[in-house]
């Protein structure tokens, strides 16, 4: 008798599990555009098409971004690094801006021929933080809340690249 195996049903959303290396690699985007994490020497030209979107950017996260030190948290956390507690290390050393930097997500759109398009930035939220952080005896809720909560601070599109659904232009 044959043995039985049990099929492995596909996810029914189409959602991919999102590694480490895909996120590097890049996953597929609309028309033949790939997302993927910015690299540190894409930093000027990510900069230059995020300030253009948006006009409140935290320089600190720019700076990051160019130093290869923007999103490395959440990067190792996509590895299987527990991040609560470099977290809780950061906060008794009294540098969150740094780990609001290494929590947060820099992406950009790359066509076929390998030229950035578009940038994304998802950054913690400071509101949900410093709501959380008003409450009586909850401080460390509020520093978890930067592992669970973000905003996308800017979003931008090349102008040469509007009209092929990768977002808004700048």
């Amino acid at each position: 008798m044959a043995k039985k195996t049990k099929k492995r049903a596909g996810s029914s959303t189409g959602l991919v599990r999102l590694t480490k290396q895909k996120v590097l690699e890049g996953l597929p985007g609309p028309g033949s555009v790939r997302i993927r994490y910015a690299a540190p020497e894409e930093a000027d030209g990510v900069a230059a098409l995020l300030e253009a979107a948006a006009d409140d950017l935290e320089i600190g996260h720019l700076q990051a971004l160019a130093n290869g030190q923007c999103g490395t948290w959440l990067m190792d956390g996509l590895s299987g690094v527990g991040l609560t507690e470099p977290l809780v290390r950061a906060a008794s050393a009294g540098s969150l801006q740094p780990a609001a930097a290494s929590l947060s997500l820099p992406l950009v759109a790359q066509d076929r021929d390998g030229r950035v398009v578009g940038a994304l930035l998802a950054v913690p939220s400071g509101t949900v933080i410093s709501t959380v952080a008003q409450l009586p005896g909850h401080d460390q809720y509020a520093l978890l809340s930067m592992l669970k909560y973000a905003k996308i601070k800017a979003v931008a599109v090349r102008e040469m690249s509007a009209g092929a659904g990768s977002g808004p232009r700048c």
